[in-house]
């Protein structure tokens, strides 16, 4: 008891509420897509965002800014000069470990770099921990997503639950609690094996749950989508709310000269093109999802 006594001391409180007012910032027009981009290609990348990869920006061991991104984060990725630039932290848990360990420091850092848009760490509320850690996690989501606004850094909160019932409707109530707050960071996963299936229907069926307790005007950005057809259920599990996917799959097969859509082709191609036509088919695809479904 005296040790937990030191963690709730330390973190504030176990609820989400802050001690200090906070604006929360004004968020540039977000897109239908956010595509990750891991590393840079050797021409430069013109495309309307990328979301830069966390365990990229601070290293595996995640205590610091690693020395290459110390440059302008426009310069380190070649990118174009009206590209706008957000920091995705859908990443491993030692990663996270790491970055709250040195958050005051990497979140100064941070201020400085020019980010349009940071997603909070997603830190892990995994359903089989206790209700102890599960608390801990969403408490140490909600400060670190004030320490950056704080910092002035453009965040938005990650948002981790096990189950709606408490946890997922005490955020329901923060958030509408909060009327200048334009948006929310999810990740749902993103595992495409069997064994996944279950979580997927229990992560739409929480989806659609918080939709519903949650002011309209909220955007969610969804990490960890890939398939079209899942797409499709998050998309009725929300309707007629803006939704923003965040996911790597135009870079992953990018990487290896892999394609989406029905190119029939053979022409060679490098990972940089299939790169920007993997980003064009995915704003196609998710735009036709996600306003044609809207619109039906």
């Amino acid at each position: 008891m005296a040790e937990r006594r030191q963690v709730v001391e330390h973190l504030g409180g176990l609820d989400l509420r802050w001690p200090r007012p906070v604006r929360h910032p004004a968020l540039p027009e977000l897109p239908d897509h956010l595509p990750v981009l891991v590393q840079a290609y050797a021409d430069p990348l013109d495309v309307p965002w990328v979301a830069l990869h966390g365990g990229r920006v601070f290293g595996t061991a995640g205590r610091s800014v690693t020395r290459k991104h110390r440059r302008p984060v426009r310069e380190v990725y070649r990118l174009g000069p009206d590209t706008k630039v957000a920091l995705q932290l859908y990443v491993e848990d030692r990663v996270l470990e790491g970055f709250w360990v040195a958050r005051r420091r990497i979140i100064a850092d941070l201020a400085g770099m020019g980010f349009d848009l940071v997603l909070t760490p997603n830190f892990s509320v995994w359903r089989a921990a206790s209700r102890w850690d599960q608390i801990v996690q969403q408490r140490r989501s909600i400060a670190v997503y004030h320490e950056l606004v704080e910092a002035g850094v453009r965040a938005v909160p990650d948002i981790g639950f096990s189950f709606f019932e408490p946890d997922g409707r005490l955020w329901a109530d923060w958030i509408n609690s909060q009327p200048d707050l334009q948006a929310v960071s999810i990740f749902c996963g993103g595992r495409k094996i069997h064994a996944e299936l279950r979580a997927h229907r229990e992560t739409v069926e929480d989806i659609a749950l918080f939709h519903r307790a949650v002011r309209p005007d909220v955007t969610f950005i969804l990490g960890g989508i890939h398939a079209a057809e899942r797409l499709v259920d998050y998309r009725r599990a929300a309707p007629h709310r803006h939704l923003v996917i965040c996911n790597g799959m135009a870079y992953g097969l990018a990487q290896r000269r892999r394609l989406l859509g029905r190119v029939r082709d053979s022409v060679a191609r490098s990972a940089r093109e299939c790169f920007l036509l993997n980003c064009a088919e995915n704003d196609r695809a998710y735009a036709s999802i996600l306003r044609g479904l809207e619109a039906a």
